[in-house]
């Protein structure tokens, strides 16, 4: 199945193959993603997030003493 944007497919076991391959290449990291247009697999670099990003509740009252 070929993907809209041109990119090239892959299941989850190639494309974690194929990103150990590319992180060896080169300097920047290159992780596998599902492509939101296709379903399948993409390699990519990083959006460099390496953790999730905090909640804020808003639900808690504030003591002024």
């Amino acid at each position: 199945m070929d993907c809209p944007t041109g990119k090239v497919v892959h299941t989850l076991k190639t494309a974690k193959a194929a990103s150990k391959r590319a992180r060896r290449r080169t300097e920047k990291p290159l992780v596998p993603y599902q492509c939101s247009l296709c379903g399948q697999w993409h390699v990519g670099q990083s959006n460099g997030m390496k953790r999730r990003v905090k909640t804020i509740y808003d639900n808690h009252q504030l003591r002024f003493t």
